[in-house]
């Protein structure tokens, strides 16, 4: 059953389909898709494995992606950045009076979307009924003191990026990303993208499976590690292992709207949505030209917070920014966002693409990333008419 392949594409991209069935025939379990948009049109969409055990992926299967939900709704805040419903460079507390709190009154948008807030984790300890409740998160984000002084660090925000991007876009068009995602994106595209998935979408869900080395680790009180740690737990709430009780595949966590990090989707879903953000795309275009540019403006590091090793990320608002030989993207204008577990979503404005890369087997190998970046690199190979 693992040997199950499908889908179509376009000649000359043979060899990236090529490639994504080989790392398909080396991955024990699970499934995975692929698709690539070029000037608005799809000319890969392909699919292989199983989606549930002895059930094969399908074309409308979808699966949790992570991060790469923070790449879609900085699609969204890009649309509404060109569209002067919300300034970068205002404070946060122009749109939301009681993120004030907490010394944090000259914090900017652009602070918040460039990872630069002090705002990655909630102080206390949150149990998981509060993590996955529509009030708690917030309200201690806009109470709380920053973890460091805003603006001279990075750090990545990694659950609550989500939490505090959904807020703006709330306060400045009275839904959550995910109401503002449906409406605007999604319905319009006729993709399936969610960020809190319904009842009815579970059918065709392939749940998380994990290579079971995920594990918490101690660390020192107050320490770096510590506070890396509690921004990818809220101190415990969710597990370290994505698989366990209370983790990914809980119907509780998939149902809440958890901006950064519980987007479900398949590779079609997410390459239509960056290819409408860099061209036409079924009459749809959802942010200019002008408009992406205007949200790659780079922010590098240093990290100071949590110590990440060299190379220190690249970021613009939301956007991950490209790497070379580190995070590499389609063409040369790239932007999009990977995910924990290897996913990815990359568009490029110079080259029109639309990337998408999904899949549900997770493992802790230091080259999580492998298979999407081996995808772009050949993908940019048959670009360069290599």
């Amino acid at each position: 059953m693992r040997a199950n392949f499908d889908g179509t594409y376009e000649a000359g991209y043979e060899s990236v389909v090529e490639l994504f069935k080989k790392q398909g025939a080396m991955q024990p379990r699970g499934g995975a898709s692929l698709s690539i948009f070029k000037d608005g049109n799809e000319v890969v969409n392909v699919w292989q494995g199983e989606a549930r055990p002895n059930q094969p992926w399908e074309s409308n299967t979808i699966s949790t992606v992570f991060s790469c939900t923070k790449g879609v709704v900085s699609i969204l805040l890009a649309k509404l950045i060109e569209e002067k419903k919300l300034d970068p460079n205002e404070k946060v507390a122009t749109y939301w009076p009681e993120f004030a709190q907490g010394g944090k009154q000259d914090v900017t948008v652009r602070m918040v979307l460039q990872h630069r807030a002090g705002l990655s984790a909630v102080r206390r300890d949150l149990t998981y009924e509060e993590a996955v409740d529509d009030h708690t998160i917030i309200n201690e984000l806009a109470k709380q003191e920053p973890l460091w002084v805003p603006d001279t660090s990075n750090a990545y925000h990694a659950l609550t990026f989500g939490h505090l991007a959904s807020k703006l876009i709330h306060c400045v068009t009275g839904q959550t990303a995910n109401e503002y995602l449906q409406a605007q994106a999604t319905s319009k595209l006729g993709i399936d993208i969610h960020i809190g998935l319904p009842k009815e979408k579970f059918s065709q869900l392939a749940p998380l499976i994990s290579d079971g080395t995920f594990k918490a680790i101690e660390t020192e009180l107050n320490s770096n590690a510590y506070w890396c740690q509690k921004a990818m737990s809220f101190g415990g709430a969710f597990p370290a292992e994505p698989t366990a009780e209370h983790g990914f595949n809980d119907e509780k966590t998939l149902m809440a709207e958890l901006a950064g990090a519980n987007g479900v989707t398949n590779a079609h879903g997410l390459a239509k949505m960056y290819s409408a953000a860099v061209t036409e795309t079924d009459g749809v275009r959802l942010v200019s030209d002008e408009g992406i540019d205007a949200c790659r403006i780079a922010s590098p590091g240093p990290d100071n917070f949590f110590d990440e090793p060299r190379p220190f990320p690249i970021w613009g608002m939301g956007f991950m920014l490209p790497m070379p030989g580190v995070n590499e993207m389609p063409g040369n204008q790239g932007f999009g966002h990977n995910g924990f577990g290897g996913q990815a979503g990359w568009g490029s404005l110079d080259a029109r693409i639309g990337f998408g890369y999904t899949n549900n087997y997770m493992q802790t190998a230091t080259e999580m990333q492998k298979n999407q970046q081996d995808l772009v690199k050949e993908l940019n190979r048959v670009l360069a008419g290599k």
